[in-house]
């Protein structure tokens, strides 16, 4: 049969129906994807880890686009985000927090607030030492202060005698008090010296106030009259806060 005789046939309706099918599977997966129709593929027509992150562009997942819950514990990398902090510290102060959110502590020391030693030269006058303030924002706090003061004293001539008395107190507050006295001259020595200790618990129920020592001799006056000399501190360390 020559080819000119094959041209004036016409194509049986088998042949045509065959090309057509092969038309359809070679072709026919390109039409359906151009042709889906719109959100008609959901989670059920995606396979799990089928969309990667080469798929995403950048920035195109925010906030919004998380359902609340679905990111926790378990899918972020603890070592670079901080997981909830799930306890606490009942004494001291947290030092630092674990990657499973536990907190490890540390002892506090309280607040102190004082005063470095302060000289003054008595006479009968009582005479103030050293004095502190204690910090506004510790209004209603408690304190125990604990006041420390060295007396040195000589003889301007013999016989002589000094009876240091100091205060620690508050303006309106009773404080507490302590007492150094010697007898200079003669038989005794021409100088004397000694420590005074003071402790008054505070606690401060309005605008924080100033804690004081004043001092004064209390001995005869004498003319010329003895040289004494006292170096105070005063330390208060907040026992409790209302804070």
């Amino acid at each position: 049969m020559s080819p000119r005789s094959l041209l004036r046939r016409r194509p049986s309706a088998p042949l045509v129906v065959s090309f057509l099918a092969l038309f359809v599977a070679l072709g026919g997966a390109g039409w359906a994807a151009i042709r889906i129709p719109p959100r008609s593929v959901g989670n059920a027509q995606l396979q799990n880890f089928s969309v990667g992150n080469a798929k995403l562009r950048p920035n195109s997942v925010s906030a919004d686009k998380i359902i609340a819950g679905a990111v926790g514990a378990r899918q972020v990398n603890s070592s670079q985000v901080q997981l909830r902090v799930t306890s606490s510290c009942l004494i001291g102060a947290i030092q630092s927090f674990g990657v499973s959110g536990n907190v490890t502590c540390t002892p506090a020391l309280p607040s102190e607030y004082g005063v470095g030693p302060q000289t003054a030269t008595l006479g009968a006058s009582p005479a103030q030492v050293a004095a502190v303030s204690l910090p506004s924002t510790q209004v209603g706090s408690s304190y125990l202060a604990i006041g420390s003061v060295q007396v040195k004293a000589a003889e301007a001539t013999a016989p002589q005698s000094v009876d240091v008395s100091c205060a620690m107190s508050l303006p309106g507050m009773a404080g507490a008090t302590g007492h150094f006295d010697a007898n200079l001259g003669g038989a005794n020595a021409t100088a004397a010296s000694g420590t005074i200790p003071l402790v008054l618990p505070i606690s401060v129920a309005g605008p924080p106030p100033s804690v004081a020592i004043d001092c004064s001799d209390l001995a005869s006056p004498a003319s010329p009259a003895p040289s004494v000399t006292v170096i105070a501190t005063i330390n208060a360390i907040q026992t409790a806060s209302n804070n």
